[in-house]
């Protein structure tokens, strides 16, 4: 039995794409966050932290999204990962540069522009938003021109990093995060949203990652 622990956050976002690309069977459980859920006794015995997501595989709980990513990959047969040690290499090189990288920068505009306004009633920094803004001026191209050759991150196949980096470009819907003059990423993204599992991924997460 496989349970999803989530809410409407990016790195749930990762996790719930995966399974449904894997075509995992799971149960989802969205953890209130409005009633703190995520701090009570019995969520703290799954996620030591008290944040989403989190997974429960056979009564083993298992925390990080990207972990959690590459297990279900594992679990289902390698499906968007690989067993041969450099392809599996290159796909968490790229795991880690989107959850190191451009990926954290985006996480700039997720908390200044998205919790900020629904948890804490204050306005965004512009001056941490103008900060990411120029980071990501340096880090996006690299993932542009990447995309340029292939069809999907890692190549011409879906791959648990096509769900990581979903979930972090996904950001750019519901901030001021522009992504415009990337012709190739916005080519994948829009590729990426027609994929079944988007729509799956939806239905757990009503409005993305709108909590008004």
């Amino acid at each position: 039995m496989l349970t999803i622990y989530g809410n409407k956050t990016f790195n749930v976002v990762k996790v719930v794409m995966a399974a449904e690309e894997i075509g995992l069977d799971y149960e989802y459980k969205m953890i209130d966050f409005t009633t703190g859920e995520m701090k009570s006794p019995e969520y703290l015995k799954i996620h030591p932290f008290g944040k989403v997501p989190a997974i429960e595989h056979n009564g083993t709980a298992i925390v990080e999204s990207n972990n959690i990513c590459r297990y279900l990959a594992n679990i289902g047969g390698k499906k968007l990962y690989s067993d041969d040690p450099l392809a599996a290499a290159k796909i968490d090189e790229m795991i880690d540069f989107i959850g190191y990288h451009a990926g954290h920068t985006i996480t700039t505009y997720f908390y200044q522009e998205i919790v900020k306004k629904a948890f804490h009633k204050a306005e965004p920094n512009k001056d941490s938003i103008a900060k990411a803004k120029e980071t990501l001026d340096g880090q996006l191209p690299f993932i542009d021109e990447k995309l340029g050759s292939t069809e999907f991150i890692c190549g011409d196949n879906i791959t648990i990093a096509d769900c990581v980096a979903f979930g972090m470009v996904m950001v750019h819907e519901y901030t001021s995060l522009d992504i415009s003059e990337y012709e190739n990423i916005c080519r994948w993204y829009d590729m990426m949203k027609q994929r079944p599992s988007y729509a799956a991924m939806m239905e757990h997460i009503p409005g993305g990652y709108d909590f008004g």
